[in-house]
């Protein structure tokens, strides 16, 4: 009798497997698909010289780079009040697009003027592709400099997370490879490891966790490069555009970033895709202060498991690597699920380290950027953070974290 269980448990554990291989394969197909529809008309722009038209999947030009581009036009014309009040800068950005056309807002720090104002120059349709397809390949660069394999890179560079920043023309493939990049490197080649973190002072939101990571690793090299590559940016933003787009930011642009907060959720919108844990709480209809109060508790204490993650010598580099990445997605209160770029690097990371088994869950994880906004719709819930919070559980305890993990290390 025994033995019929035994390979009963053997069937059910290769049915889990081969469920989990059908599932990544079929959806990652449709997604990809999906990502290759809304892609190829763009290259008519500039093949057919077709007129520049509101692309999918967010009907708008070229969808983001539509609002980098016309920044980049603004920031080198020093028309900062314009750049950083929503509704002047709508109507600015779709006079040089299309009219018409409903452009969003530009709330990014000053730092980000910089790489819009280089791409500006050049035409908005061939502007999109050297943006998307440079930053994808300084990823690629950037992530096997930090002694990543390639399957990893590439199952990552064509994650869900990433083929919809790709299609967003989005920073954050970059971002997020410069920021995995910083952490793997962060224990050896320290300097530069801190110089990389230091260039997300474009988008900070990615690099939340940093300083904690290198306060916590007493890396006075890591932080002494992170500082410099920071205040070199600002002072090039300072000799370039003046102090007054500091100043316009630090006024009118937080007030921007306040008001996106407060927007109401609707799955329909961009909060559908997003992954805060104060989105959530907003679609369970949380007010604000209570949305807010939460997030900044949960931050706090990723924050907190952080420090103390990078404070234990006998927990392995790669792990810690791994839960950080997981740990700064649930820290910050403003984010899209195209920004789990990192996150689909590490899960790629630890299935290749396990010979590539995989199993349901490993497959639904991975896949979650790019179904998170039908769950959003069907449901009227914002269910990323649990999946994140989930993740990182299945993680925690599948590298054994805990008293038996640090007997095992020391043997």
């Amino acid at each position: 009798m025994g033995g019929v269980w035994q390979r009963l448990r053997a069937y059910l554990v290769l049915s889990w497997r081969m469920g989990a291989y059908g599932l990544l394969v079929a959806f990652w197909m449709v997604l990809l698909q999906a990502a290759g529809t809304h892609m190829a008309p763009r290259l008519s722009y500039l093949t057919a010289h077709r007129p520049i038209a509101n692309d999918a999947p967010c009907g708008r030009p070229e969808c983001d780079f539509s609002v980098f581009w016309p920044a980049g036009r603004l920031a080198r014309e020093h028309a900062y009040a314009t750049l950083y009040t929503p509704q002047p800068f709508s109507r600015a950005a779709a006079t040089m697009l299309l009219p018409g056309s409903q452009i969003e807002t530009f709330f990014y720090p000053p730092p980000m003027l910089l790489p819009v104002a280089l791409i500006s120059y050049l035409p908005f349709e061939w502007g999109f592709f050297v943006w998307t397809f440079g930053m994808l390949l300084l990823a690629a660069a950037v992530l096997r400099r930090a002694r990543l394999p390639w399957g990893v890179i590439l199952a990552g560079l064509l994650s869900p997370a990433a083929l919809l920043d790709i299609q967003l023309g989005q920073v954050n493939i970059l971002g997020y490879a410069l920021f995995l990049a910083g952490l793997l490197l962060s224990s050896e080649r320290r300097g530069a490891a801190g110089g990389l973190l230091g260039f997300l002072a474009c988008k900070p939101q990615i690099g939340l966790l940093a300083p904690v990571v290198l306060l916590a690793q007493r890396n006075g090299r890591a932080l002494g490069g992170f500082l410099l590559v920071v205040g070199l940016l600002v002072a090039m933003v300072v000799a370039i555009f003046g102090l007054d787009a500091i100043s316009a930011y630090l006024t009118i642009g937080r007030a921007e970033d306040a008001r996106v907060l407060d927007l109401p959720f609707h799955p329909l919108s961009n909060e559908g895709w997003g992954l805060s844990v104060f989105w959530m709480l907003r679609s369970l209809h949380a007010g604000v202060p209570l949305a807010g109060a939460v997030q900044a508790g949960v931050s706090l204490c990723a924050a907190g498991v952080c420090y103390w993650l990078w404070r234990q010598a006998n927990i392995l580099h790669a792990v810690k690597v791994e839960m950080t990445v997981f740990l700064a997605l649930l820290a910050t209160p403003f984010g899209y699920t195209g920004e789990m770029v990192a996150y689909s690097l590490v899960l790629a990371a630890a299935a290749q380290s396990r010979g590539w088994r995989i199993d349901l869950l490993d497959a639904l994880f991975w896949l979650w950027p790019g179904i998170c906004l039908f769950v959003s719709v069907q449901t009227g819930v914002l269910l990323t953070p649990l999946v994140v919070l989930l993740t990182l559980v299945r993680s925690w305890v599948r590298a054994g974290i805990g008293a038996p993990y640090l007997l095992r290390a020391t043997e």
